[in-house]
């Protein structure tokens, strides 16, 4: 379940929620990981760990697609309209 975390800009999961055991490093609260996005204003954000679940911007909202392996999570961005 998401927690919100107003001090660090909107829900996130637990640091917990993340099983790291396959990555190569261990990630701990407010470490900075990029993670790419597809579509919208950006080809990537720099975020702190855990990662915002949901990132608005003007024109629409980036959600975070965290299945698999760190490398593989991205922000598919939504437009508000079509």
């Amino acid at each position: 379940m998401a927690e919100a975390r107003p001090d660090r800009g909107g829900a996130r999961h637990s640091e917990d929620w993340y099983d790291q055991s396959r990555e190569p490093v261990t990630l701990r609260a407010g470490d900075r990981l990029f993670i790419r996005c597809e579509g919208g204003p950006s080809s990537s954000r720099l975020e702190t760990f855990p990662p915002q679940l949901e990132v608005r911007e003007r024109d629409g909202t980036y959600l975070l697609v965290d299945d698999g392996p760190r490398d593989a999570w991205y922000y598919l961005f939504l437009p508000s309209e079509p």
